[in-house]
């Protein structure tokens, strides 16, 4: 029987990423792990019951399944699926029960999927790896509005967040990611989430080189990365020598915010459509080209798209609950979620890649997100809850799946918006969800 298994197991990698499995496979001893409930458990008296319903790795599978619909639906539907012999909790028990974890058990399942990421080889720009800062207003609850503050707009108070993300914009991996109420500055949440990314990048070895929209440029980030590759895109009124730098490509000098003088390149790249963007760096090389610099910073448009994964696709801020911690442990298992997703669609590209070199096809092909996620939400679920023999065909299943639905990649595609010609549809036929 043993042998048996372990050949399965064998049949799965080859069918899986091998880093993919073992990340589904060290979660799982993570959700059963008794040292990891005792560290992220609120009192050493929560999950003790043998006879509890709702134990530690069913409350964090309810959550990573990021449950949209009404709670006691979702809660009888992932009972049925994964706890068969079981009955099903009520929604209320399922609220004292989620408060009962600390933030820090999602925390640490990020840090170890990412730790496995990056353990091995991957794509990297100027020996960096690639890393987009840029921040984003969501919608919360309206009763979390005590929390996280309110936009007002035509005399109606919205409740809002500001939210801030760090992504690897050439291995699509969300790095670093906070929720804060809406009035933070989006600068003080980018040094904070900077910071925390330097820190661990230390450990590993890493190095990282950040892109930033033109709302980013600060004396005070100067100062922060100074030790650090950047590139920000920034507007006219920023600091006068380089509001006046107004040749291709020249050297300024700037203080920081401690009165420090930084060397900046400056480089005016013209777009072609009679406009023209400014970005300065702290990389001086004068080998590196300005059309590399353009080339490396329109990558930052990917962050944009992940957004749109997020939200339109994800529902990230479709929020399961108003309370804060909960708030947040939908954000973060939301942000797993879509790293794993993006995992398994990594090595489909691959593989359709592969599949597609030799047919001469005019463009290349890459996998449907939205078929993706609808198809690798719930097999990723039940990898975590299944029997492990389960997953072979699930895994065999779902990527020969989404290896089938894939959508052409057009390079050079303008960023400019289209001319409206009607008003706009509450739910456009490109913009469909995936439950």
């Amino acid at each position: 029987m043993k042998q048996v298994f372990f050949q399965l197991l064998q049949f799965e990698v080859w069918i899986m990423s091998q880093m993919l499995n073992s990340i589904v496979a060290e979660t799982k001893y993570y959700l059963h792990d008794f040292s990891f409930l005792c560290a992220h458990r609120r009192s050493p008296s929560f999950f003790a019951r043998k006879t509890c319903r709702l134990t530690f790795p069913v409350v964090i599978g309810i959550v990573l399944s990021l449950p949209k619909a009404a709670m006691q639906v979702e809660i009888n539907q992932f009972t049925k699926n994964f706890v068969p012999h079981s009955k099903s909790a009520t929604a209320a028990a399922l609220f004292k029960a989620r408060k009962k974890i600390k933030l820090t058990a999602f925390h640490e399942l990020i840090e170890h999927s990412l730790s496995q990421i990056y353990a091995a080889d991957f794509k990297k720009v100027l020996g960096c790896r690639l890393v987009a800062v840029d921040g984003s207003i969501f919608e919360v609850p309206q009763a979390a509005r005590k929390d996280y503050g309110t936009l007002s707009t035509c005399s109606v108070e919205v409740a809002k967040a500001q939210v801030c993300t760090l992504y690897d914009v050439e291995n699509h991996i969300i790095l670093e990611a906070s929720i804060a109420p809406y009035i933070t500055n989006e600068r003080d949440e980018a040094s904070q989430l900077i910071q925390q990314l330097e820190r661990k990048s230390e450990e590993t070895g890493i190095k990282n080189l950040y892109i930033f929209d033109r709302g980013f440029p600060c004396k005070r980030l100067l100062h922060e990365l100074k030790h650090t590759p950047y590139i920000f895109r920034v507007s006219k009124h920023f600091t006068a020598s380089i509001n006046r730098a107004d040749l291709p490509d020249q050297i300024v000098t700037v203080q920081d915010s401690h009165k420090e003088k930084i060397e900046l390149r400056v480089l005016n790249i013209d777009l072609g459509n009679g406009k023209t963007e400014r970005l300065f760096t702290n990389i001086l090389d004068k080998e590196i080209t300005t059309e590399e610099f353009k080339s490396i910073y329109r990558k930052r448009w990917r962050i944009e798209s992940r957004y749109n994964v997020l939200k339109n696709l994800l529902d990230i801020d479709n929020f399961s609950s108003a309370d804060k911690d909960l708030i947040e442990q939908d954000f973060y298992a939301t942000i797993f979620l879509s790293n794993m997703v993006r995992l398994a669609q990594n090595y489909a590209d691959e593989e359709i890649r592969k599949k597609n070199e030799k047919k001469g096809l005019k463009y290349e092909y890459k996998t449907n997100t939205n078929t993706a996620i609808s198809e690798l939400r719930p097999m990723l679920i039940e990898a975590l809850m299944a029997n492990p023999l389960k997953k072979v065909y699930l895994f065999r299943k779902i990527l020969r799946r989404i290896e089938k639905s894939v959508v052409p990649i057009r390079p050079d595609r303008s960023g400019n918006p289209r001319q409206k010609k009607y008003a706009s549809e509450k739910h456009p036929m490109n913009k469909k969800g995936n439950r």
